[in-house]
């Protein structure tokens, strides 16, 4: 029986994990959970852009403008 893959956004909505280096953002509920947060979470791991181990943080999305 196959598993469902979960959208990442339904996972932690409206978070991202941004490389402090390169900028490059993906949804941070392709790798966790983050139901419930205040502020920025830091980390360390490897950015799938720049392919070094960086820093990266956790945090918020922008609202998008109208």
């Amino acid at each position: 029986m196959a598993k469902k893959k979960m959208d990442p956004e339904k996972r932690a909505p409206g978070w991202q994990i941004r490389c402090l280096k390169c900028d490059f953002t993906e949804p941070w509920g392709k790798y966790g959970f983050r139901l419930k947060a205040v502020g920025r979470t830091y980390s360390f791991g490897r950015c799938p852009q720049c392919k070094r181990i960086r820093i990266r943080v956790i945090e918020k999305v922008p609202p998008a403008e109208a």
